[in-house]
Parts: structure tokens; sequence; C-alpha cells
């Protein structure tokens, strides 16, 4: 059994009055997925499997859509999310401001812009396979950064905070 993280893009108060997470949850379980557990509320399942990834992640869409709903679903395995907070690419953003240090995961590596590849900030960035870690410092509604749009592919993100929260419930971290 390999241990999974399902990161979904979009959740919100929206998304909430049509699919709970403990009703998606259990959908998953139904679905095949064994030991589902909900991480915060803004769309984290931890959850084991003996199917491989591309299978698990295909199995967490089919239950959100399930639910009338069309939210990209993004997953990690256990190992992954170590390799991650192993990583900790920017220590002092990490303890001094965790929930402006975001993780924008990718389903696949994508090809970084040149922009990112000299980034001179105000942001720090690192990239890391399918992740750009960012520091954003200041608060991160003043950020110039548009990922998605310079990058060319979409992604989901999650802040240092909600890493480590997963990471916890993975058993490390």
């Amino acid at each position: 059994m390999t241990a999974y993280v399902a990161l979904l893009r979009g959740i919100g108060p929206a998304t909430h009055a049509r699919m709970p997470l403990g009703k998606l949850a259990e959908a998953c379980s139904a679905a095949g997925l064994d030991n589902v557990v909900v991480v915060g509320s803004t769309g984290n399942l931890v959850f084991s499997s003996a199917e491989p990834q591309a299978a698990v992640e295909a199995l967490v869409t089919e239950a959100v859509g399930s639910f009338g709903l069309a939210n990209e679903v993004f997953t990690r395995t256990a190992r992954q999310i170590q390799m991650l907070v192993g990583l900790a690419p920017f220590p002092d953003a990490a303890a001094g401001h965790p929930g402006r240090l975001g993780i924008c995961f990718f389903h696949k590596d994508p090809r970084w812009p040149k922009e990112y590849l000299g980034y001179a900030g105000p942001e720090r960035v690192q990239m890391f396979s399918n992740h750009l870690i960012v520091d954003y410092g200041a608060r991160i509604s003043v950020s110039k950064l548009t990922i998605e749009k310079s990058v060319g592919v979409r992604m989901t993100q999650r802040n240092w905070t909600s890493v480590l929260r997963i990471a916890g419930k993975l058993g490390f971290g």
C-alpha cells in the first residue's frame, strides 16, 4: 500500500455547499481508497491504495465529479511530500511566516520560463521537479507573480503550514 495525498484545486465556500469534504472522503472510500482522512478545509485528502498514482488521481477526480463538480485533482505520494518537507528551501520563511511560503503543485515537470530561472524578486522562488516554491515575504495579495500564466499550465498551491499538516497525517513532518 502506498500513502497518497490528493490536493483539490479551487475548494472554498461555494464547493463546500455542494461537496462537504467529509462526504467526499466517504465517496473516495466507496471508490476503493483506504484510510481516507480530510486535512484542513481547502481540499486535502490523505489516503492509501495499492493502485498507481494515476489511477488514484482518476478515482478522486471521479468522486469529485459525482458531486457535479469539476475541480482539478493533483496527487503526490507520501515520499514526494517527504522530499518537499526535507528540502525546506527557505528555512527562515518556514519558521517566520509559513502562511506566506507557498508550494505550487503541477501535474508534471513544466518547462520553467526564463524569468523564473533568474527571478530576482521581490519574492524568492525555487523550482523543484513539478513544484514551484515561493517565499512571498510580504503579503501574498500584493505579489505580481502570475504563475499559471507565466508557466503555461494549471496548478494548485498550498502554504507551508498546510504542507506540514499533510505531512503530519502521513506520519512525518
